[in-house]
């Protein structure tokens, strides 16, 4: 049950309990009803004996039992009720007209009882017995020992009881069915604050809310309350690490700029042409710390963003960056793409790896994104040089640059791929049908 959901488990452990309990319920009438049964059937039978004592009279030192009992079923050969009267020898007095079914007589050594049944097979008939000796005294002295014996066919029993198990199998299965039914409805009406609450989750995910909304029992008000706090403590603190960087960058700027200018402003010297790559050097290095650090986390808790609107940004921007190169960058991302995570990271993804395929490119860049198999799919090509299958892991390391000539420390990959493992996500260089160099990224759109 692992991997179950509640719904399953309270499923499946409720229809455990009920199927115990109807089990008990069921054997135990079953038990209760043939116990009951085969006692009425002891005290019918007790009455018989005695309402044979009733009739029977002397007659000239003779017992004599009369024809008409006015009891249908010692009359009728298939009633399965049979009585007879023997004498102490076992020889026979009377029969029931209905024991003429039988050829033998009851065996007069075996012990019948008043106070309990006794059982046996008679002629290949399963029979039950009851019966009592007595000692008669007649009209002339005589004392003589007489056996009142009524027996009666099991199956009489048995099918009362197989018909009795049936009908409470029956009504027991339908019940449980019935009961089924009820939990089913009872458990999903328990379960509908859970769902509202994951619904709510999942648009904060999405990014279309930004707290856990809505009234749920008392049960669920400490985790939705949990949710709602750490979500305003997450957005608290990216607020300050952004204020906090952005004074940060705002700091740094003004006396790197300075720098910049008085090393301008002097004369060209081997010393001046250091400080210079030293200063850019810093410039790049704490560029890209501040990129790294407003990185979000992946897509734990944040929005998502249309692609087409942030990749038109970089493309506008590019162009004028790279007019006099004259590039041609195409933008084609449909309108309904979207990326799952943050804007700030789509726009370092794709800054990165458009700028610096325009670096590289002679005169063309294609941008674009797709869904496919459940992942977020964004392509990168230029009509470059290419690179080199040997050289493809090495350039993914941070600060490895393949052409010391150009301009940069080789930081934009390093920025594209913490992305990109922040969001699980995976990339690839590849030759592109253009002739130069395909990016390809994968993120998972869920998980």
């Amino acid at each position: 049950m692992k991997h179950w959901s509640l719904k399953q488990r309270l499923t499946t452990v409720s229809s455990i309990i009920l199927f115990i309990a109807f089990s008990i319920i069921y054997f135990a009438t079953q038990s209760a009803y043939s116990i009951a049964s085969k006692s009425r059937l002891q005290e019918s039978m007790t009455a018989q004996v005695y309402a044979l004592m009733a009739v029977a009279n002397d007659d000239q030192g003779q017992l004599f039992i009369p024809d008409i009992l006015r009891n249908e079923r010692l009359e009728n050969l298939s009633s399965g009720l049979v009585a007879y009267v023997l004498q102490d020898d076992g020889s026979l007095v009377w029969q029931s007209p209905s024991s003429e079914l039988f050829e033998l007589l009851p065996d007069r050594t075996q012990i019948f009882s008043m106070q309990k049944i006794t059982e046996s097979n008679f002629e290949g008939r399963d029979m039950f017995w009851i019966g009592e000796s007595i000692i008669w005294e007649h009209e002339d002295n005589q004392e003589k020992t007489y056996i009142f014996i009524v027996g009666e066919k099991q199956s009489i029993l048995t099918s009362a009881v197989d018909k009795f198990k049936n009908e409470v199998f029956a009504w027991l299965s339908i019940s449980g069915i019935v009961l089924l039914i009820v939990f089913a409805y009872a458990l999903n009406f328990s379960l509908t604050p859970l769902k509202t609450a994951q619904r709510q989750i999942e648009l904060v995910r999405m990014g279309e809310t930004k707290s856990v909304e809505g009234e749920f029992p008392e049960e669920l008000i400490p985790l939705t309350s949990s949710i709602n706090q750490l979500l305003e403590s997450e957005a608290r603190q990216k607020s300050r690490f952004r204020d906090s960087l952005g004074n940060l960058a705002h700091s740094l700027k003004t006396p790197l700029a300075i720098i910049k200018g008085e090393l301008e402003r002097e004369s060209k010297t081997e010393k001046t042409d250091i400080l210079k790559a030293q200063v850019e050097r810093i410039d790049d290095i704490v560029r890209y710390q501040l990129n790294r650090s407003v990185i979000s986390s992946g897509r734990t808790l944040v929005k998502t963003c249309a692609v087409q609107p942030e990749v038109t940004k970089i493309v506008d921007a590019l162009k004028k960056v790279y007019k006099d190169k004259g590039i041609k960058i195409h933008n084609r991302i449909a309108d309904n793409t979207i990326f799952p995570g943050d804007a700030g990271d789509l726009l370092e993804l794709v800054g990165n790896l458009t700028e610096n395929a325009c670096k590289w490119t002679n005169s063309i860049v294609v941008i674009s994104a797709k869904h496919k198999e459940g992942n977020f799919c964004l392509y990168v090509d230029d009509d470059g040089l290419g690179i080199e299958e040997k050289n493809r892991e090495a350039i993914l390391n941070r600060g490895k640059r393949l052409d010391q000539s150009t301009e940069g420390q080789g930081l934009g990959l390093s920025i594209v791929m913490d992305i990109i493992k922040n969001y699980r996500g995976e990339i690839a260089i590849e030759n592109s049908a253009l002739g130069g160099a395909l990016f390809r990224i994968t993120i998972p759109l869920d998980e």
